[in-house]
Order: structure tokens, then sequence, then C-alpha cells
């Protein structure tokens, strides 16, 4: 789990034409070559190794005693078409190209990982029931400690070599190595013992604990070439690919020339990808070339969206949305805004207080405190009512409790508890004193647009006679502050989860530990024992309950003054491209648009008509898109 600002540090950015510099202002741009890429060095037969018997993966694997799936629904737009290109900007380069390991765990490379890379198995984007990827069937052991899975005899990597039951030893070995300086890594995989290769094809690996998602996390696993990775340690992995690209087995690649190093990296279609015509991939993976540009200021990328350079932008703030975007261009169809309310998991947001020392060691100062939370105000005056309150850990989702309490400002209630907890007292400023000290926080803030609604919470704090110190700090610093128990008062907004890991926020052996996420401290007893429950309940209804339950409790602590979310993603993007009914994906946020997405050229067309005949309007479409919603919403109601 990530702060927010680490899951908004891309803002999506399409081109149809892409061109790059080749030297000064007054030389003349080049265009690229766009044609899908081939890296093949090996030339391995199709299918299955002949000497492979059916009863070990290969030809003729009938699948008797295991699992798979056929009939699933698709991810992408049956009719999208391949071609076109497709620009995304970030804000700096990355400090690492490498998709594992240490610094690696930043969107730029998540996206990366996906383009490249591939996991044994998928989710149906519906029913989010397991379907084939690099592997085409699996089986679960009774005592649920032992999983097999069948890699696809077609499956290839980029260089031309087959997938092999010995990619994926290898790629556990290198997620266990400590040289890789990837703790969570190394601890998440660790509880699985070493994957046994009982064939070319066929894998097995067994769970050293019994947790209902070991299975899960087994399959999400990116399997990686052991041709590659298979005879070096962590810490030569870490050098090796500190700037390069192991070659992988999905659909995308990069060359050694598309790395511009602190500029731009550029991905490229594969033209001989094995898994093109697999179902899990119709509509899938449709531009011919990705570019990721380093655009350092979001004002900048705004100016180069509303020029046309850039076709698509995530816009994270209110006011952006509602102000910014009154143009010719918006009005007559040409740049469409679109809202898509979809089941992406949000995470917890707010005033985070350090439960562990004085004064928010005292529940009352707690609650007090998020009774001068103004929030519905903030929401109204200065977020053109944008966002929901959050009242839970898991807010907008199943697993949310519906009785947690509901914290509203009041004025009263914290002079109440302020003065119960002897905090009677003011001197002549108006602040109020105890033992001789006046009731003063420092609160950091590292976001400027922050400082808005906190100007308002630390003039209704004063009214109650408590000193706010407002400081602006750099975002790796406010995390730092907060990784390290060492606050009083501090922001915080965490990324949500697809799958609730309580354990990581809200068990007891991770109040104190420094580095995970749970940094009000709370420590249950109760709230550990459900979290042992949650892990060996497979039954999700069973386990939606639970996680209700540990809401209920981590909320009665008060560790957070709420704040509030968006049940919806909000971006910007000029009219010439395709996507699923949907827009977006389920449980996904805009980042899926790249592999989603696809190039139409009619809508190109008449979008270039458009732009030459001022008097032209497009179709502009519904703004709010629910699809997700009216989909889940049908399904509760037809009792399904």
């Amino acid at each position: 789990m990530k702060l927010r600002y680490l899951s908004l540090i891309l803002v999506l950015i399409f081109s149809a034409v892409l061109f790059i510099s080749c030297g000064s202002n007054k030389k003349p741009k080049l265009k690229i070559d766009t044609k899908p890429i081939s890296i093949k060095k090996f030339d391995t037969p199709p299918g299955a190794d002949p000497s492979v018997p059916a009863d070990k993966g290969g030809a003729g694997f009938t699948g008797e005693g295991w699992e798979t799936k056929s009939n699933y629904n698709l991810t992408g737009d049956s009719n999208a078409v391949k071609g076109g290109t497709f620009t995304m900007s970030i804000l700096d380069f990355p400090s690492t190209l490498r998709t594992k390991g240490k610094d690696a765990n930043t969107v730029f490379n998540f996206m990366m990982d996906n383009m490249m890379y591939e996991s044994l198995l998928g989710l149906d984007p519906v029913t989010e029931e397991y379907i084939p990827g690099l592997a085409t069937h699996w089986k679960i052991s009774a005592d649920h400690m032992q999983f097999w899975f069948r890699i696809n005899p077609d499956a290839r990597w980029a260089d031309g070599k087959p997938v092999t039951a010995e990619d994926v030893v290898a790629t556990w070995k290198l997620e266990v190595d400590p040289g890789i300086l990837q703790a969570y890594d190394n601890i998440l995989f660790g509880s699985y013992e070493q994957p046994v290769a009982e064939s070319k094809y066929i894998v097995s690996v067994k769970s050293k604990q019994l947790n209902w998602r070991q299975f899960l996390y087994f399959i999400g696993l990116k399997i990686m070439p052991a041709h590659y990775i298979g005879n070096i340690t962590g810490k030569d992995y870490l050098e090796k690919y500190q700037f390069e690209f192991i070659p992988g087995s999905g659909p995308y690649a990069v060359l050694k020339e598309d790395i511009n190093k602190g500029q731009s990296v550029t991905i490229r279609r594969r033209s001989d990808y094995w898994g093109e015509k697999e179902r899990f991939n119709i509509g899938l993976n449709n531009f011919d070339l990705v570019k990721f540009d380093v655009v350092s200021d979001e004002s900048l990328a705004f100016e180069k969206f509303k020029k046309g350079d850039l076709d698509f932008l995530y816009v994270s703030r209110a006011s952006w949305w509602e102000e910014r975007f009154k143009f010719d261009e918006v009005d007559r169809g040409l740049i469409l805004k679109r809202r898509v309310y979809n089941e992406y998991p949000e995470g917890v947001s707010g005033v985070c207080f350090n439960m562990r020392k004085p004064p928010f060691n005292d529940i009352r100062l707690r609650k007090a405190v998020a009774f001068l939370y103004d929030r519905e105000k903030y929401i109204e005056k200065l977020m053109y009512n944008a966002y929901l309150p959050v009242y839970s850990f898991y807010p907008g989702t199943q697993y949310e409790n519906p009785n947690n309490p509901k914290i509203h400002f009041n004025m009263d209630s914290a002079k109440a508890l302020l003065a119960d907890a002897g905090w009677k007292d003011k001197n002549s400023d108006g602040y109020l004193v105890k033992d001789g000290k006046i009731f003063e926080l420092d609160l950091p803030f590292d976001n400027p647009g922050q400082e808005k609604y906190l100007t308002v919470f630390q003039e209704d704090l004063k009214m109650a006679g408590i000193k706010l110190n407002l400081k602006q700090i750099q975002p790796e610093t406010n995390f730092k502050l907060g990784n390290e128990r060492n606050f009083t008062i501090l922001l915080a907004a965490w990324g949500g989860l697809r799958v609730p890991n309580p354990e990581s926020s809200e068990k007891s052996n991770t109040a104190d530990e420094p580095n995970t996420t749970n940094w009000p401290g709370i420590k249950d007893k109760k709230i550990d024992e459900l979290c042992d429950q949650y892990n060996i309940t497979f039954d999700q209804k069973e386990r939606v309950k639970i996680i209700r339950q540990i809401d209920s409790i981590a909320c009665s602590y008060y560790g957070y003054a709420f704040g509030w979310y968006a049940p919806y993603q909000r971006f910007v993007y000029h009219n010439k491209f395709g996507y699923p009914q949907s827009i977006l994906t389920k449980l996904d946020d805009f980042l899926v648009v790249p592999y989603l997405w696809y190039f139409d050229p009619e809508k190109a067309a008449e979008y270039e008509a458009a732009k030459t005949d001022k008097s032209k309007k497009l179709d502009k479409g519904v703004e709010d898109n629910k699809y997700w919603i009216n989909l889940k919403e049908k399904t509760e109601s037809s009792g399904k």
C-alpha cells in the first residue's frame, strides 16, 4: 500500500502521431517508426515439446482433475483495432527501470510490469473468478496448502524461447533473495516453499501457512525468464538491470535505443506475441507504440493537452475540473470530460493521530479534533461537492461497516471533550492551557493544494483553543515521518486494495514496527483474532462479515479524523479513441487505459475534420459513466 500521491504520479496523455526532436528547435522533427517489432533470437517450433508426455503437461494433456475456464467475460472491446500511438506523461524519470526489487514500487514500473510480463492466471473482469494466463490449468489440494499449474506450451518469451516451469522457480528465487532489497516481497514469497518443476510444463508450490490469499498472491507473480535471472544474485540483478529491461512474455518490449534517460521511455507492441489470439487478450494491447514522456509540471501538462500535443489528462483537482475546461474544443466535443464510476477500492484518508504518545494517547482528544475537522464545509465550499466523506477503513466498498460512527463538525462536542480531558482554561491569546503549556500542534503537509482547507481547519481549532502550526514539506518527508512514527498529527491518504489485508494496517504487531501502514498505532486483541480468522476463511461472504467487524473496531479508536474520497475516476481526452462500454475495468483506475483503449480511425477522421471546420460538433456522449454501478445494482436485484 502506498500514499495516494504515489498513485497519482502519472498523468496519462495520448498522441495519434508521435514525434521526437533530433536536435535544436530549429531542426526538423522526425517521425518515429511505429510498426510492431520483433526481438526474437530463437526460432522455437510452435506447440509443445514432443518429448514431454501428455500426463506431464505436453500435447494431448486432458486436464482431468484440474480446473480451467474457457467461457469467461472479456476485458477489452471485441471491436478494437490495432495501431496508433499512445503517450503517457510522468512527473519524473524513474530511479530504476527494473520491475522488481529496490525502488521498483512506482506507478511507472507497475505499468511496465503489466505490459511486458505475465502471471500464471488472471481474473474474470466481472465475476473475479480465475481464468487462464501463462497457465492453461490449475489445481488446489484439498487442504489448500499446495498448488499446481500447467504452463501453456505455446507460451514464448519475446526472444523466442519457450516459457517453462523453471522460469517460475527462478522468479520465486529472485523474489526471496534479500539482495533485491525489497523486504515486503521477501516476506510475501518467503511464505511459500521453493516451487518444484515437476516437468517442463507443470510446476507446483507449497504454502507454509494456511491462508486463502496464498493462491491469489502466487498467481499474481509476474514471471521472468530463467535464462536471464536464473544464475545471478539479487545484488547482481539490481546492478545489471537498473536501467535495462529483461524481455518478457507479454505483448510489449523495449529497445535500448528507446530509453532516453531522464527524458522518456518508449515501449513497442510485439509482432510475434504468443498470446495475441488468446481469449483473455481479445480487445487488449492495441497501440503499436506507447511513450512515457517526462513532464514535471501539471500545469504544463494541461497546456500541452489544451493545445492538442497531449491527448489524455487525468484531472486530480475538483477546481480544475470545474474551471479549466471551458473552451471551444470542449463545447464542440473535440475534448470529452468523463467521470467513470466503478468499484476501484479507495483507501482510508484524513488526519492521522499518533496514539502512541501525548496528547493523542487520549481518545477524548482524538475525538475532539475529529469534531473540528469540518469535511462537509471543505467539500461544499472548496471542492465543488465533488467528493464523499470517509467513514471507514474501506470506504465505498462492500467491506465498509454501515454502522460505523459518523463524525460531523460539532464545536460544542469538541469543547466538552477537551474540558473533560482537563483542557478548560484559556490564556490571553485564546489558547487552551494545561500544566503551564498551551495545546499546540504541528501539522506538516506535502501538497500546496491542501493549504486552502487546512487554513480553515486551523481557524476552527483556534476557536476551540488549539493552536495549529502548518508547515509545507516534501512528500517523501511526510511519508518518512509516518513510517518512522515521528509525528503527533499527520495527513495521510492511502490507496485501497482489491483484496483487503487488515494485517498490514490494523493488526497489533504492525503498530510499533516501522514501515507499516498502521500509522495511528492500533492495537486490539479482538482485531488480531479476527485477522487470524479472516486468513483461514475460504467463503467470501463470511470474509466480508469479518472485515466489517474489524472495520467497526478500528474506527472506534478514532485513529483518524477521516477525510474524503472520489467514487469515480475523472479525466479528459481528445475524442479519437475507442474503448469498452465501461471505459475502465471494474476494479482499476485510469492506469489501465494504455492497454484497454485503442485508436479509432473513424473518430480520428471526424476529430481532424472538426479541428479544421470550427462549425462542426462531435457527439459528446454522457459525462458520467456508471456502467459498473448499474451492473452491480442489476446483479444484486436479480439475486445472482
